[in-house]
């Protein structure tokens, strides 16, 4: 019960810091729609026409998407090891609501109801499973970081110390990695037909 608690509160924070980024990238793309729309050209007309056409190689944009999606995961567990791994995984979580903020607000801007739509065909399928794979990430990230700087917390997880503590996280992080691997292979092959067919009636 004590340990559901722990990580049920962790998660709820990472929730409000994910709302809290959200409303931040709202509020910024308002205040600055003409950098937005204008200067960034972010979703704009002559972009979403480029990719209506675009012919994406599968295997390429996997091995790209791949490498930038292991980087984070790398960068993540590495500052996990510091001692400011658990601020690092707060601040991911609130610059990825502030993208989401942003993103989604610069599309209701431009098209409206049909920028809503647009923004859930370009994350589906994929976020099924990356944002399943961040969650179990940043648990990940928080446990060892945990066990490096406050091992009488540890309790709380109820997983005990030392290396049974380890032998127990590290299903966890392979199970993440897997997660991701299968979210960008979605996101590599599946999603850029789903936005073909979706841009030509959009």
């Amino acid at each position: 019960m004590y340990q559901g608690y722990g990580m049920g509160s962790r998660r709820m924070r990472w929730l409000y810091l994910f709302l809290g980024g959200f409303l931040a990238g709202v509020l910024a793309s308002n205040i600055w729609k003409t950098d937005f729309l204008q200067g960034m050209e972010l979703l704009s007309a002559a972009s979403l026409s480029r990719l209506r056409f675009l012919e994406v190689d599968g295997s390429a944009f996997f091995r790209y998407v791949l490498k930038e999606r292991l980087g984070t995961a790398v960068l993540l567990c590495l500052l996990a090891t510091t001692y400011v791994g658990t601020a690092a995984v707060s601040a991911y979580a609130f610059w990825m609501g502030g993208m989401a903020g942003i993103f989604l607000s610069v599309a209701s801007i431009r098209y409206g109801i049909r920028g809503i739509a647009l923004v859930l065909v370009s994350v589906l399928p994929q976020y099924l499973l990356l944002v399943p794979a961040c969650i179990l990430l940043m648990d990940w990230c928080c446990g060892l970081n945990m066990a490096l700087y406050h091992p009488e917390r540890l309790a709380e997880t109820g997983y005990g110390r030392g290396k049974p503590y380890l032998v127990k996280i590290i299903p966890k992080l392979l199970t993440a990695a897997g997660i991701l691997i299968a979210g960008s292979a979605l996101e590599s092959y599946v999603n850029p037909m789903l936005l073909s067919v979706f841009l030509k009636i959009f």
